[in-house]
Formats: C-alpha cells, sequence, structure tokens
C-alpha cells in the first residue's frame, strides 16, 4: 500500500544547531496549530506519526486534532474523538483501582500476593506494592516464545497467570528498582476482579470511566464487540509502506494494556487527577510519589507525571507538568514509537525551549556491494533497551537489513555509512577502525547514541 508520495525524500536526520528552533512560550492556539503542523509534516510524510494530539495549559485546551489516517482502507482521518489503544498508559486506571479498593479497606497494597493466590509460588514475598511498582521479579510474560500465539485468542485473568506462574523470579522481589514485566499488572487485573466480583472492565467504568464522564474509553475485553470510532493500527513496511499490524486478542493485555480512549478522554482524566473525584489526595500522593502506574521526575526542570505505552499498531505518551498545569497527549495508530519524541518536542514548544526538527535529503547512490562490509551481529550494552541484545545486519538483493527481535527493518542509506532505521526512527552509523573494518555501529534514538559492537571483532579482543 503506498502511502507516501515521494521515495527519494525517505531519510530523516536528527539534525543539531542548525535545526534547532527556539522562541516565546506557544499558547495561542492559532499560531501553536501551525508549529504543531510544521514540525509534524516530516513525520507524516514519512509514515512515522499518524494519531491524534491534545495539548493544555491551566485548564485550557490550546490544541486538540487528529493527523492521518484512523484507517486508510475506508479513508477514515483521525480526529479528537477517535479512540486508540493506550498500550501501558492503561495501567494509570488499574494503578488508580488499586488505590480506589485500598481507601475502600478491601485491600493494603503492603498484602503479600498469597492473599489473593494462596499458592503462588514466593507469594508471601511479593506484595501488591511490588506488583504496582514493577519490582515483583515475576518475568515478563510479554517475553515468552509462546506469548505471540497466545495473544490470538481470548483469555482470562487467570488464563494470563498460568502463562508465568511456575516460571522462575528473575530476582528476588525488592531488590531491585522497576523493571517492566507486564505480568505484574495481569495480576493486578485478577486482583481487582477477586475482591470486587466484577469483570476488570465493568469495575473501572463503574468506579472510574463513568462517575468522570469518560465515555469514550473502555476495556477491549471482547473481540466481537463493535467499538465505534476506533482507530486500526499499522506497521511500517519496507521504505514507504504502512500494513496492518498483526491480529491481537486485547484480553490477553487486561490490566497492563487493554484500555482504549482519545486525547480527550485523557485530559478528562488529567484534570480528575487534580481533585478528589476518584481518589482522596493522600491517595494521590501515594500514587504518583511511588510510582505506582506513573512515572515521576523531572523534564524541561519541570514536575512531570507521566506513562507511555506501545503495543502493536499503537504508541501513546501522556505527561502532566503538574506545577505549571500542563498536559500534552499524543496518541498514535502506528508502532514507530515516536509519540514520546513528539510529546517532548511539544511540551518544549508551550515553555518557549529549544527542540529539533527533521532535515529531509534525497539518499545517495549507493553501490549495494558496500553493504556487504556491514553484514554480521552486533551486540547493545547493558543501557540499550533490550539490554545485551544481539541484532544482526544483512543484505537483502539492494537493501540493507536490520533482524531485531521480531521484527526486521529495511535500513534507508543518507550516506556510505549513515542509514535511517524507519521503524524505530532512528540512525544507525557505522564506525570503521584504521584498517578500514567495521567494529561496530552507533543506534541514534532519542539524543542518545548506543553502542552495538560487532561480535566478530569482539571476540578477538
Amino acid at each position: 500500500m503506498k502511502l507516501f508520495w515521494c521515495a527519494s525524500l525517505m531519510v530523516a536526520l536528527l539534525v543539531g544547531a542548525d535545526g534547532a528552533l527556539s522562541g516565546q512560550p506557544s499558547t495561542k492556539p492559532a499560531q501553536l496549530e501551525a508549529q504543531v503542523d510544521a514540525y509534524l509534516r516530516p513525520y507524516l510524510d514519512l509514515g512515522g506519526f499518524n494519531g491524534s494530539i491534545l495539548i493544555a495549559k491551566g485548564g485550557r485546551v490550546l490544541l486538540s486534532k487528529g493527523y492521518g489516517m484512523a484507517n486508510y482502507e475506508l479513508n477514515v482521518p483521525n480526529a479528537p474523538q477517535t479512540k486508540f489503544h493506550l498500550g501501558s498508559v492503561s495501567k494509570t486506571f488499574t494503578a488508580a483501582a488499586i488505590m480506589l479498593l485500598q481507601e475502600q479497606g478491601k485491600l493494603s497494597v503492603r498484602d503479600p500476593l498469597t492473599k489473593y493466590i494462596p499458592d503462588y509460588p514466593n507469594g508471601e514475598k511479593i506484595t501488591i506494592h511490588h506488583l504496582l511498582t514493577n519490582t515483583s521479579g515475576i518475568p515478563n510474560v510479554n517475553n515468552f516464545a509462546e506469548y505471540a500465539t497466545q495473544s490470538k485468542f481470548p483469555h482470562t485473568p487467570t488464563d494470563l497467570i498460568a502463562m508465568f506462574k511456575q516460571r522462575p523470579l528473575d530476582f528476588e522481589p525488592g531488590s531491585r528498582g522497576y523493571i517492566e514485566s507486564n505480568s505484574n499488572y495481569n495480576l493486578l487485573g485478577y486482583i481487582i476482579e477477586k475482591i470486587s466480583g466484577q469483570s476488570y472492565g465493568d469495575f473501572l467504568r463503574q468506579q472510574i470511566f463513568d462517575p468522570l464522564g469518560l465515555r469514550d474509553t473502555g476495556h477491549d475485553g471482547n473481540a466481537n464487540a463493535l467499538i465505534r470510532n476506533k482507530a486500526n493500527g499499522y506497521l511500517p513496511a519496507g521504505l514507504t509502506d504502512l500494513e496492518n499490524a498483526p491480529y491481537l486478542d486485547w484480553s490477553v493485555k487486561t490490566g497492563n494494556g487493554s484500555i482504549y480512549s482519545t486525547v480527550e478522554d485523557l485530559y478528562r482524566w488529567d484534570r480528575a487527577l487534580y481533585t478528589e473525584r476518584t481518589l482522596k489526595q493522600s491517595s494521590l500522593a501515594t500514587m504518583f510519589k511511588e510510582e505506582y502506574g506513573w512515572f515521576g521526575g523531572k523534564r524541561l526542570n519541570r514536575n512531570v507525571v507521566r506513562m507511555n505505552g506501545r503495543s502493536p499498531g499503537f504508541n501513546s505518551d501522556m505527561q502532566r507538568y503538574v506545577d505549571d498545569d500542563v498536559c500534552i497527549i499524543v496518541l498514535a495508530n502506528n508502532y514507530v514509537p515516536t509519540a514520546s519524541v513528539i510529546a517532548n518536542d511539544l511540551a518544549k514548544m508551550v515553555f518557549g525551549e529549544s527542540y529539533e526538527t527533521q532535515n529531509l535529503v534525497k539518499p545517495p547512490r549507493i553501490d549495494p556491494k558496500i553493504f556487504d562490509a556491514y553484514v554480521g551481529s552486533y551486540q547493545f550494552g547493558p543501557d540499550f533497551f533490550v539490554p545485551n541484545g544481539i541484532y544482526k545486519i544483512e543484505r537483502k538483493g539492494d537493501q540493507l537489513l536490520m533482524v531485531a527481535p521480531g521484527a526486521d527493518a529495511t535500513l534507508v542509506p543518507q550516506t556510505d555509512t549513515a542509514f535511517f532505521d524507519r521503524p524505530f526512527w532512528s540512525i544507525i552509523v557505522f564506525v570503521k577502525d584504521n584498517d578500514g573494518k567495521v567494529t561496530h555501529f552507533l543506534w541514534r534514538y532519542g539524543g542518545r547514541d548506543y553502542h552495538a559492537q560487532r561480535l566478530a571483532f569482539a571476540s578477538r579482543q
């Protein structure tokens, strides 16, 4: 499906000072919309984003707009009312549900897991707090070889737990900091159902969604149900194309990624979190301090509470600059992980900070034989998203591919040594030694360089 107008304008490099823009804070809606539209143009032209965006400050919506298509086959554009799967942003609702049950005196976050699943191995060491903070040591069900197959079929929370219950812990509960494992939030979904006597979706709807007027938000737990105005999920394919994301029965993500919503409903969620409409201030303070379902910290030298998510065909980011009352929401029906990068830059626009634009250049003609020098296996370090992950570079005809776990990326030439990795919206630069041999490559993403050593050379050292 050819979606984009010019294959020759294929490579996007994050530029330095020449591409940095700055100015006064953008708080006038018309000015901000023009700025955002110009900023997003490379993403739209290169298939790096399609979705919806909302920016608000001081209780006033400055921008709420859809970009690209919710459904390319039917030519349906995205809009502020389009519903997107949220991925891990769903965890903000799961965490709130647990805190609500604690307020009702039905559980404590210090309860051991054995209180709810008596025969869970090592369950006496694992608390609800460990589950909420991803410090339980329970392995991530998403990483299991059988998960891709299992995700195509409906599951109950009990089914999901059976997939990882007998697996050994990755580490002693509480002995390490945050290490994401979606199994933790599958367990929280089960606990919500066990204590409330309701399904996960019904409890959230009755206790959170309906009271707050989140009419376009829900749990996608029944693949047969029709969800109006829901976006279709897409993956990048080849140089310029998109293709449908693989089928997923979203019940497999109950608790950790099964919620769908709109940018406008998520803004209502943001407003509610400044009040006691759902939770008491003491519960909210604990939830944010302990990072139950959210990340906290500093960004742009400001206090921020944020969460991002990514599931097949979708990625999302929600940032709440609580002292400034600024909210940035980016929801995408595109698997290219650009929602967080875009949200970061939108925040910079609002605060008048400099941000980077993208410089489109025509890729040069390169003899494919040059690619042969890059073919091989490369290993990243422990700081990479997949710690110590091994990736392969392969040549396929006149194209260079990066073979990553679960996905292959066609690398688009920028120079003899630099290539654009479109599925991850990043740049790969191959590095040679004094003898002209390729020793490693740098994977440039989000302003950082991740080093991947060529294994053939690493073994000689």
